[in-house]
């Protein structure tokens, strides 16, 4: 098991951004938490599972934004999992 966090930075909040990563979590086997970050342009994405899951869940976030989102960079790094058992939208950091 693996621990990413995501943070997509651009046209990312109030455009939802977070309704559209809840509904792809819905089709891979993944847990975690995503939230808006109050710089008011990062969305967060914490998501722990099996590595290819983890891979396949961000590349669809990703590759299928909402129609008015604008990705301008993606930063990711590992982190310790937490063993979460399902994926929330977190509260605004």
């Amino acid at each position: 098991m693996i621990r990413e966090v995501v943070r997509v930075s651009g046209r990312v909040q109030a455009v939802g951004f977070r309704d559209r990563v809840l509904d792809i979590a819905e089709s891979y086997q993944v847990a975690g938490t995503v939230r808006n970050l109050r710089a008011g342009d990062v969305l967060e994405i914490d998501v722990e599972g099996e590595p290819a899951e983890v891979e396949r869940f961000v590349a669809d976030v990703l590759a299928h934004p909402p129609t008015f989102a604008r990705i301008e960079a993606v930063e990711r790094t590992h982190s310790a999992p937490r063993n979460l058992k399902r994926f929330t939208r977190g509260a605004t950091g």
